[in-house]
């Protein structure tokens, strides 16, 4: 793998790693949609993408017909196919630096609030009352829980609102102290650390493959 490449790959992961550090290092967990959680996963990747799959795309043809400008058409591309992924995604919310049972009792709490007839039904509840099912997803790895809908016919606005009162519920559930965040912390600061050395040290060759690809 040349320079180049490398710093191409890693530097979405690096970024990516830090922004999970911030978010397990709160002292609040957080609260995001299930869109821009994947659309943050999708560019942590594009670096990864570019280096294998992508460069298979412009053909000779498309690079003498366009020259540069076909990276803009790639680029359309991988924005399309994305945009339908994320498109096609059931509904979900997913929660940064919480624990399942840190998260359910905030959700019993809010849910009550909103709709009296709400219940649990093992990891999943019904809230008839706001138009909303949905079940918790609870990640294996790190503290991250999903909140994904049931089924396709929910109330848009009802789940809104429960978004609306969950995050606000979230400022008063603290997180527990734990160190992941010093995890995802370490691995970013390597991989920018290796990043910076690699345009130290191979500087010229680096700024030759980017303007080959830049270039007419």
């Amino acid at each position: 793998m040349t320079p180049f490449y490398f710093v191409v790959a890693s530097l979405p992961f690096a970024l990516y790693f830090l922004a999970l550090a911030w978010l397990h290092g709160r002292r609040r967990p957080t609260l995001v949609t299930g869109r821009r959680d994947g659309l943050a996963v999708a560019l942590a990747t594009v670096g990864v993408l570019f280096i294998g799959p992508l460069q298979i795309l412009p053909s000779l043809s498309a690079w003498i017909t366009w020259g540069a400008n076909v990276w803009i058409l790639v680029a359309l591309f991988f924005t399309l196919i994305l945009t339908a992924c994320l498109a096609r995604l059931r509904p979900r919310f997913v929660v940064y630096n919480t624990t399942l049972d840190v998260l359910r009792k905030t959700i019993s709490r809010v849910a009550i609030e909103l709709d009296v007839d709400a219940r649990w039904s093992g990891d999943a509840m019904n809230m008839p009352g706001l138009g909303v099912q949905f079940y918790l997803d609870d990640s294996p790895v790190g503290r991250v829980t999903s909140i994904v809908s049931i089924g396709r016919d929910i109330s848009v606005s009802g789940w809104k609102r429960l978004r609306d009162a969950l995050d606000a519920g979230l400022e008063e559930a603290a997180a527990p102290p734990r160190r992941l965040w010093l995890f995802f912390a370490t691995v970013g600061v390597a991989f920018l650390a290796a990043d910076a050395w690699c345009f130290v040290r191979y500087y010229d060759q680096i700024a030759e493959s980017a303007a080959f690809y830049l270039s007419a």
